[in-house]
């Protein structure tokens, strides 16, 4: 009988801690979506991921590294006027920090944003 407990107590230990990986293929399918452009979908697909699957580091690196691209697309883009551009950008620098707080690319981009909303005098946006 105690071996029973032993055996059973581990298996329900190894099905507790076993859903830490993330299906490769569909990793992969949203890494692409990123990587073409198509960053909402691409990070969408990332984030449903995550929410079964948090512990996968290469997943947590994914979704930290689209983050990272889509924040800059928005930071960078010349196009856009900076009252859509740096709250969008904003934005995806703390959806990064939120997952790893202590990456420095996204803590000084976020920062350089908020810096520029205290020299117009402007509230930084709540995102």
């Amino acid at each position: 009988m105690k071996y029973f407990l032993v055996i059973v107590m581990t298996a329900l230990l190894l099905i507790g801690c076993g859903g830490g990986q993330v299906d490769a293929e569909k990793l992969n399918h949203a890494n692409a979506l990123v990587n073409t452009g198509n960053f909402e979908e691409g990070i969408a697909e990332l984030e449903g991921l995550y929410t079964s699957t948090p512990d996968d580091i290469a997943l947590k690196q994914s979704l930290v590294s689209a983050h990272l691209k889509y924040g800059n697309y928005y930071m960078y883009n010349d196009t856009l006027a900076p009252r859509e551009k740096y709250p969008q950008a904003l934005k995806h620098y703390k959806a990064v920090l939120k997952i790893d707080a202590s990456n420095a690319d996204a803590k000084d981009k976020a920062n350089q944003i908020i810096e520029i909303y205290q020299m117009m005098g402007r509230a930084v946006p709540e995102v």
